[in-house]
Formats: C-alpha cells, sequence, structure tokens
C-alpha cells in the first residue's frame, strides 16, 4: 500500500522547530530525507532517553517526530557538502528548513539563492518570526513562541486554585507543532496550485504568527471590546469568570463538564438523571425553563445553582459513571485522564491508533500515537521507525544521486 503523498521527493533540514511537518509529510507516504550535519540534529538531543541514557540514537522526543523519514548525513561547511545538497534540493519537489532567515543562503544554499534555477520546487522555511520584519533574526523556544503568540496568557488557574498564579505554559511543543501544522497546510496549498500551473514558490511559515492564530477568544474579546480574558482552571479563558467545568468525582477523579442545559430536550434527560438519585428536585421550577436562565458564564442565580446541584451529583458518584451517563445523554462530558489511563483505552486499540516503534538500546517497542486520520484508499502506515543518525546516507545518495 502507499500514502497519498507517495512519489513527493522532500529534503528537510531542521532541528525541534519544524522536524514535525517533514514527519507528517512522511507518514502520509512522502520520501522525507533528514539531513543531517555530522553530529546530528539538535533534534536528537531532547529526552527523554531509553532508559535515560544519552544517545543521538536514544531520543524518544526524536523517535516519535521522525518516523518514516531516512537521515542523510551531509557536512554543508565543506565544498563536496554544499555540492550533495545542491544535487538532492535538483531532484526535490519540497524542501522544508528551520534555519533563520539567510543562514542557508550565506552559503548560497537556502531559498534565495536556489529557487530562481528550479521553479516548479517549493521551498518552505519555518522560523520563529519570519523572514521579515524588525524580529526576523530574534531566536525563540516554544515557550517565547507561546508567550509571544498569544496562547500562554490565556492559560492558567482560578484564583481559588492557585492564588495569584502566572500564565501557565501548555506542554507538548505547541508552538512548535503549531507551526508545523499551518506549514503543512501550505505545503499541501502550494502542491495543489503547482499541480495546475507548474510553479513552485517559497513558503514563509512563522511560529509566532501561527501561535497568534490560535488564542480562540482573546483576540475577538481585545479587537471589538478593548478587554483581555482572564485565565481559568480546565475551561476558556473569558472577559469575565465563569462557573467551573471541572468537578471530582467520589473516586478521586475529575469530570470535565461542558453545556450544561443548553437546550430543552437534553435538559430533560439531565433533570431526570439527577432526580433519579434525589439530586436537583428544584429544578422542575419555571425560572429554570428557559435555556438562557441557565446558560453558564452569564453570572445568573438558576445557573449557579444547576452547576451546585451538578457537583454535588458528580461527587456522589464515580467519574466513569459521570462521563458514561453524560455521554448516553449525549452530553459533552469526559474524564480528566492521565496518561497511563489514556494509554489503556479499548476505543483507541480497537481503532488501531497506536503505533510500536523500535530503536536502540529497546528490545520491547515503545507505543507512540500513530495515524490522526483514517484514509479509505491510502492508509497511513509506519514503514520505519526515526532513522539512526546517517543510517540512509550511502542509500540514498545512490538512489537519489546516482
Amino acid at each position: 500500500m502507499s500514502g497519498p503523498l507517495t512519489g513527493l521527493r522532500v529534503v528537510e533540514y531542521t532541528g525541534v522547530l519544524g522536524q514535525l511537518a517533514g514527519k507528517l509529510l512522511a507518514d502520509m507516504g512522502a520520501d522525507v530525507v533528514k539531513v543531517e550535519p555530522p553530529g546530528g540534529s539538535e533534534a536528537r538531543s531532547v529526552g527523554p532517553f531509553v532508559d535515560d541514557e544519552p544517545g543521538p540514537n536514544r531520543s524518544l522526543n526524536f523517535w516519535y517526530h521522525n518516523t518514516n523519514k531516512r537521515s542523510v548525513v551531509v557536512d554543508l561547511s565543506t565544498a563536496d557538502g554544499a555540492a550533495a545538497w545542491k544535487s538532492l534540493v535538483d531532484r526535490a519537489d519540497l524542501v522544508i528548513e528551520d534555519g533563520m532567515p539567510g543562514a542557508l543562503d550565506a552559503n548560497g544554499l537556502g531559498h534565495a539563492s536556489l529557487l530562481p534555477s528550479h521553479p516548479s520546487l517549493i521551498w518552505c522555511s519555518i522560523t520563529p518570526f519570519g523572514q521579515t520584519g524588525p524580529w526576523a533574526h530574534y531566536r525563540a523556544t516554544d515557550m517565547v513562541g507561546l508567550a509571544l503568540g498569544g496562547p500562554m496568557m490565556m492559560n492558567g488557574y482560578d484564583p481559588e486554585d492557585a492564588a495569584g498564579a502566572p500564565p501557565i505554559r501548555g506542554h507538548g511543543d505547541q508552538g512548535y507543532n503549531t507551526a508545523c501544522h499551518y506549514a503543512v497546510q501550505g505545503i499541501l496549498a502550494a502542491l495543489l496550485y503547482r499541480d495546475r500551473t507548474g510553479t513552485g514558490q517559497h513558503i514563509d511559515a512563522s511560529m509566532h504568527e501561527a501561535c497568534s492564530s490560535t488564542t480562540e477568544v482573546g483576540l475577538p474579546y481585545w479587537f471589538t471590546q478593548r478587554t483581555n480574558v482572564i485565565r481559568q482552571t480546565g475551561r476558556h479563558a473569558a472577559a469575565q469568570r465563569t462557573e467551573s467545568w471541572l468537578h471530582m468525582a467520589n473516586d478521586g477523579r475529575y469530570a470535565l463538564i461542558f453545556g450544561v442545559g443548553r437546550d430543552n430536550a437534553s435538559w430533560k434527560r439531565i433533570k431526570q438523571w439527577f432526580q433519579a438519585d434525589g439530586f436537583g428536585m428544584q429544578l422542575d421550577e419555571p425560572r429554570f425553563d428557559e435555556p438562557a436562565a441557565r446558560q453558564p458564564g452569564r453570572g445568573s442565580p438558576e445557573a449557579q445553582e444547576m452547576m451546585n446541584e451538578l457537583s454535588a451529583f458528580i461527587a456522589a458518584h464515580s467519574a466513569d459513571e459521570v462521563y458514561r451517563g453524560g455521554q448516553e445523554r449525549r452530553q459533552s462530558w469526559g474524564v480528566v485522564r492521565a496518561p497511563s489511563e489514556a494509554l489503556e483505552d479499548p476505543h483507541w486499540e480497537d481503532r488501531g491508533f497506536w503505533a510500536e516503534v523500535t530503536g536502540e538500546g529497546r528490545e520491547e517497542p515503545v507505543r507512540m500515537p500513530g495515524a490522526p486520520y483514517a484514509f479509505s484508499a491510502t492508509p497511513w502506515e509506519l514503514r520505519r521507525p526515526a532513522p539512526r543518525l546517517g543510517e540512509h546516507t550511502g542509500e540514498v545518495l545512490s538512489e537519489w544521486l546516482g
């Protein structure tokens, strides 16, 4: 079987910022050649490591972000390395790089130098702040991207949970990965354009701008009302404090509750459920009949009273009972899970979501997220684990360059 991007040749020269973009394309079937310096990509030094023992082939973070790629070691600072890079670019459909603006072009190896002689080539540059502007040469980590882009300002805790708590960074390289997702969208659009016209182009992908596009209600509130939203525990930031969505069940786990009583049909199902256990007997009163009165976040006494009854009901049941009972009544409710619980989820197991990845120092496969989408005609496929440093140098240079 082959993926939807089978036949697409990609040269990737990235570290931690841009590596997910190449993975997403490789996992869809593209032949992604990861060009690395002699010491390896900086991404190989990011932990955790197998048995906590650092090494260029032992980074579990690298294993995940580089499945289905091939590794070629090329020293771009040498004449032979530069020639090999240019030859790979000659045969590529797409180049992805995440160096600082102008870094490759300083040696005649970047998009400004090579695109004019490759009219059908697509070149995607992923940087912290873009190719132009006063911040173009500023450096940034994932955390800086989330801070300057805005998402970090919207993540944190209610005062009663952590008084005076600062903004919180969402973990998992969300800034880097957001930039890569937007970059891949641009790449796919550029491929469609090239299919129609035969013309490639340069894509300037900025992590700062990508993160700024994911602040949900933060920017609209400021644009329209000149109001900054406030951080809240486990729910959307908002212009004013809203009722909690997190409620502890009788087994010490939290249930996340969203959208209670927004329409009368679901409201009736919830009331009957509560009242069967002796909770919320007053919810039949006419003052609760209007959805607007029940809507959390609007400050009505009915909404607060409803949420109090909800919290008491949850405290008398297990989190799983609340989750499944809510879903049976078509409510968007769930359980706040630990990673161990997520790994054991039978739903993912039934869908074949997990991928088993191997590598240096690990005889037993490591379970990692697999296909984020299911194609009916061109299935997602783990063709190879993340490459060892330089593993495919001879193979690729022979296959691509003869």
